[in-house]
């Protein structure tokens, strides 16, 4: 999970530094930021899975997106459709995606916590229920229902235990409002502490009680999906495992919102979208393994945040675990950031966009959203 700084860098939390790209629109006037914090490892002992820092970039006026994890998960489904297709000129906003773009209904932020809403989810002995059904009032979806998980937002062998924290996922476009309000630190104690906490009996409560459990995000970024078929883009659990199972899927010619985090959330940290291949669906949004080019290994990382000075910095970066694991490249299709109104400030060149593997800026590409501005992620 990166950190949005106060000068408008998104970088994760480790040691580097990283050059502010030029803009029209007003920055701080230092050009450089250093983000200092140890590496994070996610403590479940259920999971298999082990976060990996980041290679710092070397490049200037770019995001560094976090270096993927070289551990297996689970059993990754099948592999997504790869055939090639070339560029369409990006559909209208108005175009149909998986999920809608508004919410289904709104409730009050002081709304109590659901008992099950009738669901028929897995609940494996000494696990607590989770209590949301399809469909709800909340905008919460549950994930992988029939798995150890139960719904919540947890890798698949996982169960929301007594005495413990368990997050949630929230529909395309909603991040989660509730976490552990003590946690101060990115890494370490704390930084699993997302969702509802189940006490000694099992008994759910909403740690802070005068927000919703999904909130709108930004809503100045989504995923334009010009390809014949459908795409997901999995968003990690953070604070949580920061497994990449949260789905936002783009349905073929369609479009799906992105969430993307406003400042106050939780630490200033922003969100990370591990985005598929072409024919890719929300079954897709696993950990996977290097035998598969999904979640983990998916070709693409998008990431995205508001920071304090009020700018957005969305980015998208080519998987090097992607290639590193002898998946091709003529496979993935490419990806363009294109401004849809507003102030968009872009790196150098005016371009940000990755083809046939490589980026217009060397490990991939930053671009500024501007207070009212908006922008699309083009698949093409």
């Amino acid at each position: 999970m990166a950190v949005v700084e106060a000068n408008g860098v998104i970088g994760d939390p480790l040691a580097i530094i990283i050059k502010l790209p030029s803009m029209n629109i007003p920055v701080p006037s230092h050009e450089s930021v250093e983000v200092t914090s140890s590496a994070r490892k996610p403590a479940i002992a259920s999971s298999s899975s082990v976060y990996v820092t980041p290679t710092p970039s070397s490049s200037s006026s770019v995001y560094v997106t976090p270096t993927p994890s070289t551990s297996a998960y689970v059993t990754p489904p099948p592999e997504p459709t790869t055939s090639s297709s070339s560029y369409v000129a990006p559909p209208p906003a108005s175009s149909s995606s998986v999920y809608s773009d508004e919410p289904q209904a709104t409730q009050a932020p002081q709304g109590d916590i659901p008992d099950g809403q009738g669901n028929t989810f897995t609940v494996p002995p000494g696990a607590v229920k989770f209590p949301w059904n399809y469909n709800n009032a909340d905008n919460v979806v549950p994930l992988t229902p029939g798995s150890q998980n139960g719904g919540w937002a947890m890798s698949p062998n996982q169960m929301c235990k007594p005495n413990s924290w368990c997050p949630y996922a929230c529909a395309p476009g909603y991040y989660s409002a509730q976490w552990d309000p003590s946690a101060v630190l990115y890494n370490g104690a704390g930084s699993m502490n997302g969702g509802l906490y189940a006490d000694a009996n099992g008994v759910l409560s909403k740690p802070n009680k005068d927000a919703a459990f999904c909130v709108r995000g930004m809503g100045n970024a989504r995923i334009r999906n010009t390809l014949g078929e459908s795409v997901s883009a999995c968003q990690t659990v953070y604070p949580g495992n920061e497994a990449m199972i949260i789905p936002s899927v783009a349905g073929a010619g369609g479009s799906v919102d992105l969430n993307i985090v406003p400042s106050t959330y939780w630490l200033g940290t922003s969100s990370q979208f591990y985005v598929n291949l072409r024919g890719s669906s929300a079954e897709q949004c696993v950990w996977g393994d290097s035998d598969k080019p999904v979640g983990n290994w998916a070709p693409y990382i998008f990431g995205g945040g508001q920071a304090k000075d009020g700018n957005t910095y969305i980015s998208v970066q080519f998987n090097p675990l992607y290639t590193s694991a002898g998946f091709s490249v003529s496979d993935a299709y490419n990806v363009e950031i294109v401004c849809d109104g507003g102030a968009c400030n872009f790196p150098e060149g005016g371009k940000c966009k990755c083809e046939g593997g490589k980026c217009s800026v060397d490990n991939g590409c930053t671009v500024t959203l501007g207070a009212g501005a908006s922008a699309s992620f083009v698949l093409y």
